[in-house]
């Protein structure tokens, strides 16, 4: 009976880190300062707010009881988009609304 409670135990606590691998992306190439300077302006700041939308898409996951994978794509399409209308914003000019935050 023990062993079937830390078995549970034991599953229970690796679940969560198993169910975040099998959706996560992990698979943003970290390139050489010489490939950051060869990208084109618009390529850099793609891969840029991919690689942010990743990391505040993880660290929610972490902060949080975890999302479904559906939840996960969809927070972290949400936070690129964030940041495509931020550019925008910046690029002609044009003062932040007021935050709800």
């Amino acid at each position: 009976m023990k062993k079937i409670v830390l078995a549970l135990f034991l599953l229970s606590a690796v679940m969560p880190a198993v169910s975040y691998a099998a959706f996560t992306t992990d698979d943003t190439a970290i390139l050489e300062p010489k490939e950051i300077t060869a990208l084109t302006d618009e390529k850099l700041t793609d891969i840029y707010i991919d690689v942010l939308a990743e990391m505040e898409a993880s660290r929610a996951f972490h902060s949080t009881s975890g999302f479904t994978p559906k939840e996960y794509e969809k927070y972290k399409n949400l936070v690129k988009y964030r940041l495509q209308l931020l550019i925008e914003l910046h690029r002609r000019k044009l003062e932040l609304p007021p935050s709800i935050n």
